[in-house]
């Protein structure tokens, strides 16, 4: 998952265990693989996910969606496998990694030094922008200061806005707690993920906030260099970081990505992740 620490879904009162297949376009003899790929289930792509709208969800045929399922269903293709969705709560994710129950898991994670140690990372794939949700449309880290603020335990720019906000930045075990306080006017303005906010809004939620990418800010991090996300595998598995990352690179450079953003509703300069960097 993107965040350090466990979340709820706005879109989803739980998390649940779902295992779904996508039924493949193409049978063996009539698809050749783009690379020699092993997988734990031959032939088949398992992708570990958590239901994280809008960049992880699932279809009308409970196969992967979003702006992730939409990244990896047609690397799935390339490589002739059809694909296995399974989701499960954000603790058990890596686990399924590196027991050999998955061969990539996707939600929206950073990419991290610690993780890296334990996991393979594949290349960046989009940033997770930190943005401030106001009546005002407030846009600065500076605007915030004397206000009474919440955000979320375990997101990367908490440390560093606790720094700068002292007591007047509340923190919630998730999502749905800070909006509740949000319509309740127990806080005035939030902190949390671009996207994830976009998406609430278009299903009725935020009503009369306004969703803004804070500008940089030196005193917090995240509005500097925002974390870049990327998918998970197995370090036993090079063949597939390798081709995984093959597919990143020309992904960014056909400029599909970023399409992939527009069509979502969402920044495309948010599709725009910069050099390789690890959250240490």
């Amino acid at each position: 998952m993107r965040r350090t620490g466990n979340l709820v879904k706005f879109a989803f009162a739980s998390v649940y265990l779902s295992i779904a297949m996508n039924v493949s376009l193409a049978s063996a003899g009539e698809c050749t693989p783009k690379h020699a790929l092993k997988t734990i289930t031959p032939g088949t792509l398992t992708i570990v996910t958590q239901l994280f709208p809008p960049f992880d969800v699932l279809d009308g045929d409970h196969s992967l969606a979003g702006v992730e399922g939409d990244i990896l269903m047609p690397f799935a293709k390339q490589e002739c496998l059809k694909v296995v969705t399974v989701v499960v709560d954000g603790s058990s994710a890596i686990q399924y990694i590196l027991t050999g129950r998955g061969d990539i898991a996707a939600a929206s994670w950073f990419r991290t030094a610690a993780r890296a140690k334990v996991v393979g990372i594949s290349d960046p794939l989009y940033l997770d922008q930190m943005a401030i949700y106001s009546k005002d449309g407030l846009t600065r880290v500076s605007q915030l200061e004397g206000k009474s603020v919440g955000s979320v335990q375990g997101y990367n720019w908490v440390g560093d806005l606790q720094k700068v906000l002292g007591d007047n930045l509340k923190l919630y075990p998730n999502p749905v707690a800070l909006a509740n306080d949000l319509a309740a006017g127990r806080v005035s303005i939030g902190v949390d993920s671009y996207g994830t906010g976009l998406f609430a809004q278009k299903k009725g939620g935020y009503a009369g906030l306004q969703i803004k990418v804070s500008e940089p800010d030196q005193r917090v991090r995240a509005t500097v260099n925002s974390a870049q996300i990327g998918f998970l595998y197995s370090k036993d598995n090079e063949d597939l970081g390798k081709a995984l990352n093959e597919y990143i690179q020309n992904m960014h450079l056909s400029g599909a990505i970023k399409r992939i953003f527009t069509e979502h509703g969402l920044d495309p300069q948010g599709a725009v992740p910069g050099p390789s960097r690890l959250i240490q």
